[in-house]
């Protein structure tokens, strides 16, 4: 994943110095078995030469900094272990420094070295808490870069193993909205509400926009097969979506499976008073004219479709309209056209036994 391998490059232009493992328990009180590479972030280190102090002299927060930039950064580092182990025996001064660190980093507005440290910051303490800030952070990663989504899915998941920490059903249904996977959307704002017990008005609003969602797809796919259910479903989206042109569109073709062409024409007209350029509305117009008999306006209809889209399917349409118009002329024509644009087409096929 693309941030993934960011992170990795972050944590390769760190500054790593070698300590002999007989120094370890002196300054970490670990014993490890092998000389040890330790983080220093190129920053600290820039810092020091500033202010001319001796490069020998890193404090050893900054190493502690490090380690948890490592361990946030790129999951598969080889003294990742040894790096848990150092931060576990010097636990609770570790994590208080680090979050002093991921504070200063939040305020700098470095948001994504806040969440590197976090992350690294949960491979020895998970809790609420921590949970908390690397969401919010998370949040804020997610406006800049639609990347973090899967990034933020990922910690979510982590968290939902936590009893009764509820919210990350919420910020998952927020984050499937955004990525169109609606059934998934419902699915963990219903859990979030019945789990919750959360009805703010943030939460109600997501959940009867999903539901208006599910809603219109239920009915759009019920249209050819069940038009009279796709109404059931369609009609009441009215309501709230009357200047939706495809909401309109999709309400046509149901009444114009139903046969009842002159209300299929109704709520045609209604789409194109909202958005004239779409070509499937024109060209639905000029089938429900032919359905009419009134083929002059279904010619005008269908010629304008097929100059937008040069479809065989709107120009076998537009070749039967000129031949039940007695425009022998013009459908031998289209016929010519028909034939170059698909010849094996099952239409033109059929065709080719009246016109040649």
């Amino acid at each position: 994943m693309e941030t993934k391998l960011n992170f990795t490059e972050k944590v390769s232009k760190l500054i790593f110095l070698e300590f002999k493992k007989e120094s370890i328990p002196r300054i970490f009180k670990i014993e490890v078995n092998e000389n040890l590479y330790l983080p220093v972030r190129p920053l600290r280190v820039a810092d020091k030469v500033k202010n001319n102090e001796k490069f020998e002299k890193i404090p050893v927060s900054f190493f502690i900094e490090g380690m948890f930039y490592v361990l946030g950064g790129d999951e598969n580092f080889k003294f990742n272990h040894i790096y848990i182990d150092i931060l576990n025996s010097n636990k609770e001064e570790a994590v208080e420094y680090i979050k002093g660190i991921v504070f200063e980093e939040v305020k700098k507005s470095s948001y994504e070295d806040a969440y590197i440290l976090l992350k690294g910051l949960l491979e020895i303490e998970r809790n609420v808490e921590n949970y908390d800030k690397i969401i919010m952070i998370l949040e804020e990663l997610r406006k800049i870069d639609k990347n973090f989504q899967q990034e933020e899915l990922s910690i979510l998941d982590q968290a939902e193993k936590l009893q009764g920490y509820y919210k990350v059903y919420f910020n998952k249904a927020v984050i499937y909205y955004e990525q169109e996977k609606y059934e998934d959307a419902w699915f963990y704002i219903s859990t979030y509400i019945e789990k919750g017990k959360d009805n703010s008005k943030n939460v109600l609003e997501l959940k009867h926009i999903l539901s208006n969602i599910r809603q219109y797809d239920k009915g759009k796919a019920l249209v050819y097969d069940k038009p009279k259910e796709a109404l059931m479903y369609l009609i009441p989206l009215l309501d709230e979506f009357s200047n939706d042109a495809i909401l309109n569109f999709n309400i046509a073709v149901a009444y114009r499976v139903l046969g009842n062409y002159e209300k299929a024409i109704y709520y045609l007209n209604e789409s194109v008073a909202i958005d004239s350029s779409i070509v499937e509305v024109i060209n639905e117009l000029g089938l429900n004219y032919a359905a009419l008999n009134n083929y002059d306006i279904a010619i005008k209809y269908l010629r304008k479709a097929f100059e937008a889209t040069k479809s065989i399917e709107v120009c076998t349409n537009l070749i039967m309209c000129y031949l039940n118009n007695g425009d022998t002329k013009q459908a031998k024509l289209h016929f010519d056209i028909a034939k170059k644009i698909n010849p094996k087409d099952e239409i033109v096929l059929q065709l080719s036994k009246v016109l040649e």
